[in-house]
């Protein structure tokens, strides 16, 4: 039996482009730029959060909005200069923007920025006002149609307060006023939140409920998953779907807005990991780091773009993008891309091909999914990122079996970055070729009758 078997003529879904990023290309104050990658990549989606951290002067309340004395129907009382250069760099890369409303995570041991507001009413209008600002033109500003709002970062974060120092009930409040604000001020925009560390935890099944119990606009829920099994993050997607629906948001959008691999070294135990950010934890550290950015991170991620596909969920966004960020498993400090960065290089590719095909998956630890084309052309994305190293055979089905003449494939491994196009025996419409564990596969077919290789 094959261990995969491309169902050419069997149609499903779109290609769910499930390769957006937190934060935009520009960083070190703008010295370094990885525009041209974003571009190359077709980066679809940027959310706005930890911006330039760990010294945000953009995006965040507090950088917009300096003196919450002031009048906040004044445009004088805003300074929106760095977060507009910001933002004008991620939509020249042709991403659309998902802006978070509220503060980056704050992890010294005084607080400044991350407490309940103390006026949530004017908050709310402030928050009203950088709408305008930005979709309608106030204050000089401009009409980007920025759709997606997003109310607070992950608020029930439990690791000292870093995101959130009130009450699950306040956030609640702070919800609900400027939800009902921005859809007061425009129907049309989509609000959401909670950013959640865990969909399961009791802050954000108190959300949910509140948001069904005061009739809340809820268009889009957030949530988090930094895992080491591509599974773990499917689990907390039909958790998430089942909350939602359960409380009758069927039409809310689900949002995996943060997600990256972590994995700790083999042997680790729960001590180990509590030094993690401590002294003596730094080998540890740069471990799971640099694990981001070779070929397990590059196969995990390839993993979960196919896993995705079939899985509620409706976007998503890897973190980090910024290079100089420890969880930047896409370029080194220097804006070099990493192994990482080539697979969403890759899958941008995959948009090429207009429909997408079942696939069977008969073998333990890989992840697959297929695009076909109408003239027959076929490409199969393939993630080894559990599965032994050995031969795979992969089998093709349907009406482009029997009009492939040819197979090509790529191969990102730990020698290999894509790039190097080999031929492939064709046999049978089968296929045999050597995955070594963490490794992405694209396996291109067609025919020279029907107009030749498939294109990128």
């Amino acid at each position: 039996m094959a261990d995969l078997i491309l169902h050419s003529d069997r149609k499903t879904s779109p290609l769910k482009r499930v390769h957006g990023v937190n934060n935009g290309p520009v960083c070190y104050g703008s010295l370094m730029d990885v525009s041209v990658y974003y571009e190359k990549a077709g980066i679809p989606l940027v959310r706005l959060h930890d911006t330039n951290w760990p010294n945000p002067g953009e995006v965040d309340i507090h950088t917009i909005f300096r003196d919450m004395s002031r009048d906040e129907n004044d445009p004088d009382s805003y300074d929106f200069s760095r977060t507009d250069e910001y933002i004008a760099s991620v939509l020249a890369t042709g991403a659309k923007i998902v802006y978070r409303l509220g503060e980056s995570i704050e992890h010294t041991k005084v607080k400044y920025y991350v407490h309940p507001p103390a006026d949530m009413d004017k908050w709310a209008r402030i928050c009203v006002n950088i709408v305008r600002h930005y979709n309608e033109g106030w204050a000089n500003g401009f009409h980007y149609d920025i759709r997606y709002w997003e109310i607070w970062n992950e608020p029930d974060n439990p690791d000292r307060q870093c995101m959130w120092s009130g009450t699950p009930e306040q956030y609640y409040d702070l919800y609900r006023i400027a939800a009902t604000a921005i859809k007061a001020h425009d129907s049309s925009l989509k609000v959401g939140g909670q950013a959640a560390t865990m969909v399961n935890m009791p802050f954000t099944e108190g959300f949910v409920a509140y948001c069904r119990e005061h009739g809340l606009p809820l268009d889009f829920f957030t949530w988090h998953t930094y895992a080491d099994d591509p599974g773990q993050i499917r689990t907390n997607a039909l958790k998430a779907r089942k909350l939602l629906d359960d409380a009758g948001y069927i039409r809310t959008e689900s949002h995996l807005n943060e997600w990256n691999y972590m994995r700790a070294d083999e042997g680790a135990n729960d001590e180990i990991w509590r030094q993690l950010w401590k002294p003596g934890g730094e080998t540890f550290r740069r471990n799971l780091f640099e694990r981001q950015k070779n070929e397990e991170g590059a196969s995990f991620i390839a993993a979960v773009f196919a896993m995705l596909q079939d899985t509620p969920v409706d976007e998503a966004n890897y973190y980090d993008g910024q290079p100089h960020e420890l969880y930047s498993g896409l370029f080194d400090a220097y804006c070099i891309p990493q192994k990482s960065y080539r697979v969403f290089e890759k899958f941008e590719s995959l948009s090429a091909y207009p429909n997408r095909a079942e696939v069977s998956v008969c073998a333990e630890g890989l992840y697959a999914l297929a695009m076909t084309s109408e003239k027959g052309q076929s490409v199969l994305w393939v993630s080894n990122f559990g599965g032994e190293s050995r031969e795979y055979t992969v089998e093709l089905e349907g009406s482009a079996a029997a009009h492939s003449t040819f197979a090509e494939w790529e191969l990102l491994d730990r020698s290999r970055d894509f790039g190097v196009v080999e031929p492939a025996s064709l046999k049978n419409g089968r296929v045999e070729l050597h995955l070594p564990r963490h490794s992405v596969l694209v396996l291109r077919f067609g025919s020279p009758a029907v107009g030749g290789k498939a294109a990128e």
